[in-house]
């Protein structure tokens, strides 16, 4: 009974191989495109129209050799605004997760270690981030820095910047309970309770004892975190809120909506650009979550 239950789970863990490969793919390929666009000889300069006989087409090519995924309206590669727009994109990404990886951690590991007034402050704070609308919130983020930088004149805070801080605020409370959750969990496991008898210091025990044992969470939920901030950069582009140059995906997909009857690969590859990369994403965190066994990461 043991080998047909096994042999049942090869095809479905054939699949998951597979898909981890394509995803990892996907994501290596696209970071090596926007890494190096400039150089590439497919890969047309940003601002470059694409000209037959010297002359750019009005209403924008179709996919073909001229271009490989068709022009815009105004004869612009959409190949390479869907790559200059994954550097831009990525980097907002990786940066607001790394921001609310870094102060949800904290926050979560002191709440859940030291509990009490701490844990009661944290909660408190985890809370009210929770329950404000997430599209809400970050509205009301992003047009406080704005207002901000009309009223002081030396604020060198730029759009990327201000997007950035936006969704990094938005993952500091998903982040903060689930690593809350896992310290509590890790703080009266034999080898912590072992580290406390010896007289070692709550700081040696936190960062030699917990926090390798939390990484493997935290860096899963980092991947699935990373494709949902990357479809929310996204929706604020898609609302007006999005860097003009370079153009993220979720700009692209805006700007170029009105001709989705005339030219729909404008619209449609930065879609494709977007759903394959928050889906490899989820792919990948989903791997390594199995890889450690970590089932509530999933909370």
């Amino acid at each position: 009974m043991n080998t047909d239950t096994s042999e049942e789970t090869k095809p479905i863990a054939r699949k998951r191989g597979i898909g981890w490969i394509l995803g990892t793919i996907w994501i290596s390929t696209l970071s090596f495109c926007a890494l190096f666009a400039y150089q590439l000889p497919f890969i047309t300069a940003y601002g470059e129209k694409i000209t037959v006989a010297g002359k750019a087409k009005s209403y924008g090519w179709g996919p073909g050799a001229q271009a490989w995924l068709g022009t815009d309206k105004s004869s612009f590669d959409v190949l390479s605004r869907c790559v200059y727009g994954a550097r831009l994109t990525l980097l907002i990404g990786v940066g607001s997760t790394i921001m609310g990886l870094f102060l949800g951690g904290v926050i979560g590991i002191l709440g859940g270690y030291f509990r009490g007034r701490i844990d009661r402050v944290v909660s408190i704070i985890v809370d009210s981030l929770l329950a404000l609308p997430p599209l809400l919130l970050a509205l009301l983020i992003v047009y406080r820095l704005d207002d901000l930088k009309l009223k002081i004149w030396f604020w060198g805070i730029t759009r990327p910047w201000e997007i950035t801080i936006t969704l990094g605020v938005l993952a500091i409370a998903p982040l903060a309970r689930i690593t809350r959750a896992q310290t509590i969990s890790l703080r009266e496991r034999e080898f912590v309770l072992s580290a406390r008898s010896l007289g070692a210091k709550n700081s040696r025990i936190i960062l030699r004892e917990l926090l390798p044992n939390l990484m493997p969470t935290m860096l899963t939920v980092a991947f699935t975190g990373l494709g949902i901030l990357i479809a929310a950069e996204g929706a604020l582009a898609f609302l007006g809120l999005g860097v003009e140059r370079p153009q993220t995906w979720g700009k692209l997909i805006n700007i170029s909506r009105d001709d989705l009857d005339s030219k729909p690969w404008a619209t449609l590859f930065p879609c494709l650009f977007l759903l394959l990369t928050v889906i490899s994403f989820n792919i990948i965190g989903d791997r390594i979550a199995r890889r450690f066994d970590i089932r509530e990461a999933t909370l």
